[in-house]
């Protein structure tokens, strides 16, 4: 059975995810329920660290994506931050890179929405 870990905060106006452990197939959907909970209560803002995340299949990159595209027609935006360099590769090689702004750091990321 698959872990995956979800915690989330608010910073003003920003709301930071942290997620952890594996997201695929088994766990995406508890992350699609989490994320589109936030989005429901008014995030537009969001922040998904991926610090302590080991391993993302295509249905977690789905879920993210799906996410996005809502936020985006909300005016909203999820950028992410602390990746390490195990999923930055695969974000590289599926060309996922593009579709989302990497931060080092939460504060970065948070920092980066200020004026919007």
């Amino acid at each position: 059975m698959a872990v995956f870990q979800y915690s989330s905060t608010k910073h003003g106006g920003v709301t930071v995810i942290h997620i952890g452990g594996s997201l695929d197939a088994e766990t995406s959907p508890k992350f699609d329920s989490k994320i589109k909970g936030e989005i429901d209560k008014g995030a537009r803002k969001i922040v998904c660290n991926m610090a302590h995340l080991d391993y993302i299949a295509s249905a977690g990159l789905g879920v993210l994506i799906a996410a996005n595209d809502i936020l985006s027609k909300q005016g909203g935006e999820i950028r992410l931050s602390a990746m390490n360099e195990k999923i930055k590769k695969i974000f590289k090689l599926l060309g996922f890179i593009r579709l989302f702004k990497l931060f080092e750091s939460d504060q970065k990321a948070i920092d980066s929405f200020k004026g919007l």
